[in-house]
């Protein structure tokens, strides 16, 4: 599999994975994603910002999941008593694994790319918030390590705001 930066020329593609993954949720009584969130406006973003990062198999041009990782973080994250309360913060948004791929590890992969991205990028610590209703992702980042920090309450619900600090590589010198 290769991770790689989206571009605009890929955007109908990750609005059809979008589209495909809003029908998933929605087939398993989780009505989290629409026509507002995430849209159009929302990805062409994240790729201008480099923010965004595709998943497709090798040799093959179809994208299987994508996963954003950047800095900002939503106005209601300010009330959360985060426990890693680090200067330099990553966070994770809109990840997502096309329903036909799903079980093979792709998810945990992205968000492995993108946690080794912040690591090299001096991040102290990933946050991502991830919807109550959604068990399975629930589970999903708390086997990765991450922990639950507080909830926010967004248009569709209630968000668990989870964090995993980062542990710096140092060298055999004793530097980073």
């Amino acid at each position: 599999m290769a991770i790689t930066k989206a571009s605009e020329n890929q955007i109908d593609a990750i609005l059809s994975l979008c589209k495909e993954c809003s029908q998933n949720m929605l087939n398993n009584s989780l009505d989290q994603w629409d026509e507002v969130y995430p849209n159009r406006e929302i990805f062409l973003n994240d790729i201008k910002n480099d923010s965004l990062f595709i998943a497709n198999y090798d040799n093959s041009k179809e994208i299987i999941g994508c996963v954003v990782l950047n800095e900002y973080q939503d106005p209601e994250y300010g009330d959360i008593e985060w426990k890693h309360d680090g200067e330099n913060i990553a966070v994770i948004h809109r990840l997502m694994v096309h329903p036909k791929y799903e079980g093979r590890g792709i998810a945990k992969s992205l968000v492995g790319f993108v946690e080794e991205l912040a690591q090299k990028g001096q991040y102290d610590s990933v946050r991502l918030d991830v919807f109550q209703k959604n068990q399975r992702a629930v589970n999903f980042y708390h086997k990765l390590g991450y922990t639950v920090s507080g909830k926010v309450t967004f248009r569709k619900g209630e968000f668990w705001c989870c964090e995993k600090p980062l542990t710096r590589k140092v060298n055999k010198y004793g530097g980073l």
